[in-house]
């Protein structure tokens, strides 16, 4: 493979200006940024307090949801033991006429649940579509629920409805990035045949390896597979895009789950990140995914957290106003927890991760996490309280909007292009060091430019100045890439497909791809 380097001098001198003229970048976008939140304010995910839940009696925690300004709190007990309670933000129980704990149709239709079902108990509490459900476990199967549910009003009311919750209970979508499945069209054959991926890629399990290989034949990752002996065929290779990433999900032969490897064309790596299996969810302008317990990057950072994540699904999105965070929620159905990921598009940065029994979002951003407990029953229940960003549409359309020509671009706007001017230079500052870094450099910069009208806006700073400067010496930088690989690489090495009308190898070959052709073999 030729080494994708240029001439020392010309390198240095153009890796000098370029980061100049990113370190520029960063600082009037910096400065931007500051004013942004000095003029629409700004709030991070941040622990304020601890109080405790008291119950009169032992129980076991299982969630909790915010109504209005009040704390439902929902627990696993026993006997005539009430399973919902009340509590205000203080950790103060309420009486149950404060609320619609008392309401006649709910108490019937829960008094006749657990009559019927006489093992029933709850699950978890939801909002979802302006509605409060409460879902009980009445049997052995994981479908053998029963919800009953509330209509939540604009003043913060629950009015009880009914006992058929259930159809409201709806999980939504694990995976919101598409999958493709290859098949034989797309099996290369010949001394080191492969499955052949967009982007370049070549995937084999042959020979008792688990390989990805690039388009020149380096090999960019590698693990062991349990049948050594099988074909081409017999591994089930899918994938998918998401920006600069490509997903990759293989199930070699006799093999019962599937492994997930990610591959990166800006630096040119693959990890193996098999939590994607469970959930898969785009980061905004594709910065990325986040899955249950971990994330990847575009720019190349990876994390799968040391936590217990199974049966962990996707539950929720949550963007906040400002277009700056995302929350993202996954739940154990079954009634195991929760852990919640807060992801910050400008710093591109996921905040450590809240595992939880449960937890509850207040109209002002007010976080209430309910600690995870032991399986022992308890009298006190501690729930954490963090100040987030995450208010509703309305209580941030009651704040200050801000004035001058901060207000005429709007916050979210400000924020989408801070964070596309903010990678451009995090790239730079990162270090590259392939044509296809440079490439994807320069593309960012077109995207940025061409989205962000107000970037040129001398009242803004001017922006757009250090944007095309940058682009201006990548392209530089580029163009010297590629005329110093031209000159110093000799042929491509590179797998093709056989010429139409060649003979096709055989299967003993592809299962057995370093063992001498058979005879009769056309190789």
């Amino acid at each position: 493979m030729a080494t994708e380097t240029v001439d020392a001098g010309t390198y240095d001198v153009l890796r000098d200006r370029l980061a100049a003229h990113a370190a520029e970048l960063a600082r009037r976008a910096e400065e931007l940024n500051a004013r942004r939140a000095e003029e629409f304010g700004s709030t991070r995910l941040e622990l304020a307090s601890t109080t405790n839940l008291k119950t009169p009696h032992a129980s076991l925690r299982q969630d909790i949801v915010a109504v209005g300004d009040k704390l439902l709190f929902g627990s696993r007990a026993r006997g005539s033991e009430p399973v919902l309670a009340l509590y205000d933000r203080a950790g103060n129980r309420l009486p149950e006429d404060a609320g619609f704990l008392d309401d006649p149709a709910f108490v019937r239709e829960f008094t006749a649940l657990t009559r019927y079902y006489r093992d029933a108990h709850l699950l978890r509490l939801r909002r979802t579509d302006g509605r409060l459900l409460a879902v009980f476990r009445t049997g052995e199967k994981a479908d053998d629920v029963r919800a009953l549910r509330w209509t939540l009003t604009e003043d913060g009311r629950a009015e009880f409805l009914d006992a058929r919750g259930e159809r409201d209970d709806v999980v939504p979508p694990a995976q919101d990035v598409t999958w493709t499945g290859t098949g034989r069209a797309d099996h290369v054959l010949g001394r080191e045949p492969y499955v052949a991926v967009p982007g370049g890629l070549g995937v084999a399990a042959l020979g008792g390896t688990l390989t990805v290989r690039a388009e020149d034949g380096t090999r960019l990752y590698a693990e062991p597979v349990t049948e050594p002996l099988q074909s081409l065929a017999d591994a089930a290779v899918a994938y998918a895009s998401v920006g600069p990433l490509t997903l990759l999900r293989v199930r070699p032969y006799k093999e019962d789950t599937d492994r997930y490897l990610v591959f990166n064309a800006l630096t040119r790596t693959v990890v193996r990140l098999d939590g994607i299996g469970q959930a898969c969810r785009r980061l905004p302008e594709e910065q990325g995914v986040v899955f249950p317990g971990g994330y990847c990057l575009a720019g190349g950072q990876h994390k799968a957290y040391e936590l217990d994540v199974t049966g962990l699904e996707f539950e929720q999105e949550i963007r906040a106003p400002n277009g700056e965070d995302v929350l993202y929620a996954f739940r154990d159905r079954s009634g195991g927890g929760t852990l919640l990921l807060s992801y910050n598009t400008l710093r591109k940065e996921v905040a450590t991760p809240l595992p939880c029994q449960g937890w509850a979002l207040f109209e002002d951003g007010a976080l209430a996490v309910l600690r995870a407990g032991g399986d022992e029953p308890a009298h006190t229940h501690p729930v954490q309280w963090w100040t987030s960003p995450y208010v509703s549409d309305t209580h941030a359309a009651a704040l200050r909007t801000g004035t001058g020509p901060l207000a005429r671009v709007g916050n979210a706007d400000l924020v989408r292009g801070l964070a596309d001017c903010l990678s451009v230079a995090r790239l730079v500052a990162d270090g590259i060091t392939t044509g296809e870094g440079y490439r994807a450099l320069t593309a960012a910069c077109v995207r940025a430019a061409d989205t962000h009208h107000w970037l040129a806006d001398p009242e803004l700073g001017a922006v757009q100045e250090p944007l095309a400067a940058v682009r201006e010496t990548a392209e530089q930088v580029l163009a010297e890439f590629e005329t110093v690989r031209e000159l110093t690489r000799g042929p491509p090495r590179r797998w093709r497909r056989p010429p139409s009308g060649s003979r096709p190898w055989c299967a003993g070959c592809a299962a057995r791809p370093r063992a001498r052709p058979p005879p009769g073999c056309a190789d």
